[in-house]
Order: C-alpha cells, then structure tokens, then sequence
C-alpha cells in the first residue's frame, strides 16, 4: 500500500508543479516506474522535508519550537515541548519518516546517477540534500546510522552501524565540497528540482552556505575543524542575498489524512489543527516588542480582549502584542487567549513557503566568524546586513515589507555591541530561525542563547532542565540491538534525553 501511495503522491506532485519542468510528460510516461526515477524522487523528498505535517508538528513545533521557547499556550507544545515531558510518537517522528522517505530516496537516486555524467547534477543536488537530511538526525538525536542508512535493498545491510557524529560531520564536509566541485554546466537538466529550478549556481552557494553553518556548529567542540570550514565554505562563495534563499514553495492542499502527500506546508497544517491555539512566546514578542521591531506586527496579531479586565475591552494605552510565557497554558494567562498575540493568518496557510537555509543565517554566521577571527569583513557589518535581512524575508509569507527607515531606525539604535557580541548573534539568529525550530533548538545548544525563561511546572519530567537530544525509538533495541547499545555505551548507557550529542560542549 505504501508503495501505491508514493506512486499517487508523486503523480500529484508532477500534475501540481507541472509548470515547473518541460519534461511533465516524459516523468510520467511510465507511473509504476516513478517510485525508481530519481526527478520524481528528488520532487518527493524535497516536499517531504517541510510537507510533512506529521513530523512538523511533533519534532519541529512541539518539541523544538517548544524547548527554545518559539512557542507556547498549546496543550500539546505546552505540556511536552514546554514542560519537557516524553512522548514516544513525538520523540520519534522525524526518525521515522527521515529514514524511510527521505534518506531512503536519497540514497537511491545517488546510486542511480553515480558515474553518469548527464545526471552528475541531480547526483551532486541528492548528495547534498542527503547531508540536509542527516544533519537534522544527528543534530536531533547524536550517533545515528548515516554511512549505512537506506541501502538495505541495495546492499543487504539491514541493520546500520551508528556513526559517531564527529565521523557523519567529517562526511558532511566531503560531500558539501564534492558536490560543489560536481556541479557544472553540462552535468545535465534537474527538472525535478523544487527548490531552485535546476539552477546550479545556487545549488553550489547552498552547498557552502550549509557548509558554513555546519563549520559553525562545531565551534566549541573543534574550533580548528570550525576554522577551517568556514574559511572555505566562505572561499567558494555563500549566499549573497534573500534571492539565494533555499525556499519551498507549497500548494493550497489541506492535509487529508494521505500522510505521503506533502503538498501544503506541515508547519501550517500543525499550526491550524492545533484549533489556533499556539501563540509565540512572551520570551520572542518581548524581545522584539522591547526593540521596536517591526518583525513584531509581521509575524504577531494583536489582542482582541483586556488583560486587565477579563474578556472586557482593550483599555486606552494597554499593551496590545503579550506573549505566553513557556510551559504556561493559554487558559492560564489572565484574560486567556484572547488577551495574548496571534499568529498572523497568512502564516497558517497551506500555501506558505518554508524557508530551509536563508542569507539572513548566512550574514549571521559570518558575523560570529568575523567576530572569532576566522572571515575578513566587520562583525558589525555582517550582522546589520543578517538583521535586515531577516526582516526582509518575512515578506515571502504574504507580510508587508517594513520600511527602510524603520530598519535603519532599528540597526542604529541595536548596533552590535563590545561584549555582548555572541548573545546579540545567536539571539538574531533564533529570531530568523522562527519557523524552523529544529535549527533554533541546534543553535541554542550551541550557544546557550538566548537565555531562555525558567520552566518552574512542578509536573516538569526535567525539573525544569531542557533536554539537549531527543531519544532513540525504543525499537532500535529489537531490530538492531547490538548497534543501538553500542551507540548507547558512547553516552552513559542509557537512552537518555538529557545526554548531549558531540558537538554541544556549551
């Protein structure tokens, strides 16, 4: 069955993005052969890796979104993500399906077109996309299977050895240059390229901006290693501008209980079948109310009942944009939901696109190099061009473009300041990671910012501490024991959440 539901998926995906590729006809010639054709795949996964509203709402909203504090009021952000609290099936979704839609299809199509010179583009794009993928599970989860992931059928290997994740970096940092190098003009048409329309000079500034951001993780674990990519992702030339910005565009599809088809955005989709009952935190909408930041009313609606009164009206001068402190439930601020922000519609729709990796985090990073001695160019100058930056790419939801002068008035009055220069950072860039918590929650534990709001629930499963991994499925221990409880033995045994993965030495 869900090999004709991949089929179905994959014909929908071609009849809805038609337009994007000349070769429509030719792709779908054959359907029963879909599933084995790489244009076809490299379509599917790249819908998957935000479509996807099962693992968008459990790993990248309720535990992500709800650990770094990007959200909070729902039941369900706000009792597990918020107070930190297990949940299996939450724990577990994006290993899941990472394993078995995106990782499976990656590794296919790179097995398909290696060696084929009219398919080293599609080949180089899948090596490059297999790195997005396994930089999410081993960020999320630490040693994971990586070098053996996904070649069951091809290699008879059914149970993956867990690499180290100081080993899955070392791989990331290859296959990002070779890919690089790889990509070239007469590597062939990528018509099932959703991301960038077969463009290959984007796809080469991707590859190095994924390399400057993995080069930056492992800033306090090996700062050399961290040196020396960054340097040459920098060297072969990252983003430079919001043009460059990986992007996938969504359709207006509900979810329909088809969990193979990715069209709409996950995100929005979790964010709406949580009744509208998710708000950003009073951590997010303080920080950007008490800057005059006209991201505020971007991405915040205002109350439309009194906080001082009860479910009265709004009172002359009362504050207008209030956050949901985290591990708070909506029902427990004083006037409840009504009395706290919203989220702007436009960001709950299906068709609103999800930024993957975006100049605003390039600029950002490069700021932090800058500031490290690791890049030429001035802090201060990369991170007033990261901040702009990230206001400007808001504007891709449907929000208003802000004012140059509102974005002068903010850049001059919150300059980046002597000693304070790696909160200022990292706090912007937990800003401009605000739909992809997964990346916030990478980044905090990086490097402690912001400082994220005492969780004080008695009924905290941490007491209060956040989680720095989301644990292994429990299964691991039935269909590949002798692995999982080697991985297990690198850490203290135990399948633990508060273990740390390598690379977090904050």
């Amino acid at each position: 069955m869900n090999y004709y539901k991949h089929i179905i998926a994959i014909v929908s995906i071609f009849i809805a993005f038609s337009s994007c590729t000349d070769e429509f006809d030719t792709l779908i010639k054959d359907p029963i052969a879909l599933p084995a054709n790489p244009d076809g795949q490299l379509s599917f996964v790249q819908l998957s890796m935000s479509g996807d509203r099962y693992y968008q709402w459990r790993a990248n909203l309720i535990y992500s979104g709800g650990f770094v504090q990007h959200y909070s009021g729902a039941w369900n952000v706000t009792e597990f993500g918020g107070r930190f609290k297990k949940n299996d099936d939450y724990a577990h979704a994006y290993w899941r399906r990472a394993y078995a839609i995106e990782m499976k299809n990656l590794v296919d199509i790179i097995a398909t077109t290696n060696g084929v010179p009219e398919k080293a583009n599609i080949n180089a794009i899948a090596k490059i996309m297999k790195v997005m993928t396994g930089q999410r599970l081993t960020d999320l989860y630490g040693d994971v299977p990586y070098s053996e992931a996904g070649v069951g059928f091809l290699e008879g290997v059914v149970t993956p050895r867990y690499d180290r994740q100081e080993e899955i970096y070392a791989s990331f940092f290859k296959d990002l240059e070779e890919s690089f190098n790889q990509l070239n003009a007469n590597g062939g048409a990528v018509p099932g390229d959703l991301f960038y329309n077969g463009d290959i000079s984007k796809w080469k500034k991707l590859a190095n901006t994924l390399r400057l951001r993995l080069g930056m993780r492992l800033s306090e674990i090996a700062p050399a290693e961290a040196e020396k990519q960054v340097k040459a992702a920098f060297a072969n030339g990252v983003f430079d501008s919001n043009a460059d910005n990986c992007i996938m565009h969504h359709i207006d599809i509900d979810f329909n209980g088809d969990i193979t088809d990715f069209r709409g955005n996950g995100l929005a989709q979790a964010l709406t079948a949580n009744d509208n009952a998710d708000h950003f935190s009073s951590l997010l909408i303080d920080f950007l109310k008490n800057h005059d930041d006209p991201r505020l009313t971007m991405i915040a609606t205002p109350k439309t009942s009194s906080g001082v009164i009860w479910g009265g009206a709004i009172q002359p001068g009362e504050d207008l944009y209030v956050g949901i402190p985290g591990g708070t439930f909506q029902w427990d601020v004083f006037g409840g939901a009504t009395a706290t922000s919203g989220i702007q519609p436009y960001l709950k729709e299906n068709t609103a696109p999800f930024l993957h990796v975006g100049y605003s985090e390039a600029q950002l990073l490069l700021a932090e190099a800058a500031f490290r001695g690791w890049v030429s160019g001035s802090a201060a100058d990369y991170y007033k061009a990261g901040v702009e930056a990230g206001m400007k790419q808001l504007t891709i939801y449907g929000a208003a473009d802000p004012s140059q002068s509102a974005i002068n008035d903010y850049l001059t009055n919150y300059p980046l300041q002597s000693g304070t220069e790696m909160e200022q950072i990292s706090t912007q860039l937990w800003v401009t990671y605000l739909f992809n918590s997964i990346e916030a929650y990478s980044n905090w534990r990086r490097t402690g910012y912001p400082v994220l709001d005492a969780v004080t629930a008695p009924d905290s499963e941490t007491g209060g501490i956040v989680p720095t991994r989301l644990y292994y499925p429990n299964d691991e221990l039935q269909k590949n024991e002798a692995n999982y409880l080697e991985a297990l033995g690198r850490m203290d045994g135990t399948n633990d959440w508060l273990n740390k993965v390598w690379w977090d030495a904050n």
